[in-house]
């Protein structure tokens, strides 16, 4: 599991403390799933989904704002996201499988985010700045 002190850092630091919350988030959630806790991955799968929309449509804004060049295809790797977490999610509350869970944050988000930061989010805050 990713450590905090391991996660890409960019030069907006909204973008960092957005990053760093996620990752906490996703990794209480990893931890509920290693354990067996079948009430905290449900109440961390909603808390996950709610995180992830604020976190994306904020990023979202400031592109806007900032008339950021690369704002569509920057979006659509957030709308990707945001359909994999919902399939993930829908999946979850239909079947309750956290082996589901914890395989599609070690094998999809955690290599996505590290890969979205590096590739979108360093470029995004430095255009935005802090």
């Amino acid at each position: 599991m990713l450590e905090l002190k391991d996660l890409p850092k960019v030069a907006n630091e909204l973008f960092n403390t957005l990053h760093e919350e996620e990752l906490e988030i996703i990794r209480e959630l990893y931890s509920a799933c290693e354990k067996g806790k079948r009430d905290e991955v449900d109440r961390l799968m909603d808390i996950l989904l709610y995180d992830v929309e604020d976190h994306f449509s904020t990023e979202e804004d400031l592109m806007k704002e900032a008339e950021f060049f690369a704002y569509p295809m920057h979006k659509a790797e957030h709308d990707s996201m945001r359909k994999d977490l919902k399939a993930l999610y829908l999946s979850w509350k239909s079947s309750g499988d956290m082996r589901e869970v914890k395989d599609f944050i070690e094998e999809r988000l955690i290599p996505w985010l590290l890969l979205h930061i590096s590739r979108w989010d360093s470029v995004t805050a430095v255009h935005i700045g802090d």
